[in-house]
């Protein structure tokens, strides 16, 4: 085996079992009972992702080295604009899902991004606009391409666990079926350019931040189920346990009815803040 074809395979199995891949979220989605509505929570929050998600690769294109680069990039970006799926591009097919959870959100200009999605969109914009072209790669390439089969493996049983129909989940199988063969592309393509240390630190470094990106966003996900299933349940811990006195302070203000409407404010205004799709696609468009 050639040094980059070691260092693949080894990145390969560090994505497969990195904790964002493998986020409690989705093994609580692959045992654990969730409903239509669940899922339509989780469907809004994820889909700006799949909107989005050609214009890393287009932006990572124009700045490809190499023809070589460009390839694994351009087949790729032909599978997202609707080859192998009757010509109807992922963000199309990902309408489907939400239709079927009872969601108007496609095709809706005037709603905003969610925030798990906005933190996720915003990283890797920066990721493939500002660091180096093979961190980019890294995060769109083995950051995508080998972590989304893994996690897709989790979410496919919970959707037919909650009776959706193949046509309705066909996003996500394609996905499974499609990215291993993006995968395999992008093997060939890295083994050109991940021939020393540099180059693979790059790649690895991209693999990483995106893999960051993605174990936030599944957190957030989590928690707006979590609000949806559960609008007055208890707070739950953070990264310390909570002291009594604490406890006693929150319990006090979630009974406050001034506090609940100025934590309503609050998050009105964080969520005014954030860009509407519309805007989202303009941005991508600069």
């Amino acid at each position: 085996m050639t040094p980059s074809k070691a260092f693949l395979a080894e990145l390969r199995r560090d994505i497969e079992t990195h904790p964002a891949t493998n986020h409690i979220f989705l093994n609580r989605i692959a045992t654990a009972p969730f409903s239509r509505h669940d899922y339509r929570v989780f469907g809004e929050n994820h889909y700006p992702l799949v909107c989005v998600f050609t214009s890393y690769l287009e932006r990572l294109l124009c700045r490809a080295p190499s023809s070589e680069a460009k390839l694994w990039l351009a087949k790729v970006l032909v599978d997202e604009y609707g080859e192998g799926s009757r010509g109807e591009d992922h963000a199309t097919l990902y309408g489907h899902f939400l239709h079927a959870c009872g969601s108007d959100v496609p095709g809706r200009l005037d709603v905003r991004v969610p925030a798990p999605a906005d933190g996720f969109i915003r990283a890797h914009r920066r990721i493939v606009t500002e660091e180096p072209f093979l961190v980019g790669l890294g995060a769109v390439g083995p950051g995508h391409e080998w972590a989304i089969p893994r996690m897709f493996e989790a979410i496919i049983p919970g959707l037919r666990r909650a009776g959706f129909n193949d046509a309705e989940i066909g996003y996500f199988t394609l996905h499974v079926a499609q990215d291993e063969d993006h995968g395999a592309w992008l093997e060939e393509a890295l083994a050109l350019y991940a021939t020393n240390e540099d180059a693979q630190a790059q790649v690895r470094r991209g693999a990483m931040l995106s893999l960051a990106a993605r174990g936030r966003f599944w957190s957030g996900v989590q928690s707006a189920v979590v609000r949806w299933r559960q609008p007055r349940a208890a707070r739950p811990d953070g990264a310390r346990p909570r002291s009594i006195a604490h406890e006693i302070a929150l319990t006090a203000w979630d009974g406050w009815r001034t506090g609940q409407r100025l934590e309503g404010a609050v998050r009105s205004l964080a969520e005014r803040a954030r860009p509407t799709m519309q805007k989202l696609y303009a941005q991508l468009r600069a």
